[in-house]
């Protein structure tokens, strides 16, 4: 299996398809198995890289605080290891904060940068009204991962998907139980999203951006990519009708399109 060493610890990564890097940084509890709706058409144009980070999956999960710029750095190693100079970033939720905090500190690596579903953090956040959501935010050493799970997936995506596409949920988590997320893993990265905040510093983003959420996203408000794209010089912003958090896996043609077509825009621009 692929594992690589970076910022002290171990982590595990895939790479599918060939052409230009792009690296995909998945979300809160979530290994890279919420990336498997995506790679085959990603991997038809890119060298599409995927890894699990600290706390899921196969990688290493100590019982350490984490932090954005850990997770940063995290990422930086995935690319030193691999050796890739730069790459296209996306980022869904919690990846798309990890994704900022990347481009802020290392934005020499950065070609584009796409931020799904996603915020910048601290005081100018807008949050989930749902009141579940709200109490596992509060209350996240005491939720069950699992619970966790059912009550941002309840958010995450349309009724009309859950009605229609219910096997496909129920496929994400039999895969993540594969390797399941364990308490500490959950708590620590929650600590991690709870510390983040890029508001002040979105103007230094440079980097071409494009940022994506799903109108009807009840875990990480719409009004957030707004806030993103108003700060962030020059960004595009996406907001997919008929979806939620979960856009990429409901609308997984619709999230190609969108993502190789602004990759291909700025290639042709420089």
């Amino acid at each position: 299996m692929p594992y690589l060493r970076s910022n002290g610890i171990t982590l595990y990564y895939e790479e599918h398809g060939s052409g230009e890097p792009l690296l995909l940084i998945m979300g809160f509890t979530v290994s890279s198995i919420g990336w498997r709706w995506n790679l085959p058409a990603f991997a038809r144009m890119f060298r599409t890289i995927v890894f699990d980070n600290r706390g899921v999956g196969r990688s290493d999960k100590p019982d350490t605080p984490y932090s954005m710029a850990m997770f940063a750095a995290d990422t930086l190693g995935v690319l030193d290891s691999l050796g890739i100079a730069q790459a296209h970033v996306f980022g869904i939720s919690m990846g798309g904060m990890i994704a900022q905090e990347f481009a802020l500190r290392y934005p020499q690596r950065v070609k584009t940068l796409i931020l799904g579903c996603t915020h910048c953090g601290g005081a100018n956040a807008v949050l989930s009204q749902d009141p579940d959501v709200l109490h596992l935010v509060q209350h996240v050493e005491t939720v069950d991962v699992q619970q966790a799970a059912l009550i941002m997936t309840k958010v995450a995506v349309t009724p009309w998907f859950l009605q229609r596409h219910l096997d496909v949920l129920v496929q994400l988590n039999q895969l993540s139980l594969q390797y399941p997320t364990p308490q500490h893993g959950m708590v620590r990265q929650m600590q991690a999203i709870q510390g983040h905040d890029t508001y002040d510093r979105l103007p230094q983003i440079t980097v071409p951006t494009l940022v994506v959420t799903g109108k009807e996203d009840g875990l990480v408000p719409p009004e957030n990519s707004i806030t993103l794209a108003r700060r962030i010089p020059n960004a595009d912003l996406v907001m997919l009708a008929n979806a939620s958090h979960l856009f990429n896996i409901e609308l997984p043609d619709a999230t190609a399109e969108l993502v190789t077509g602004f990759i291909r825009r700025q290639r042709e621009w420089l």
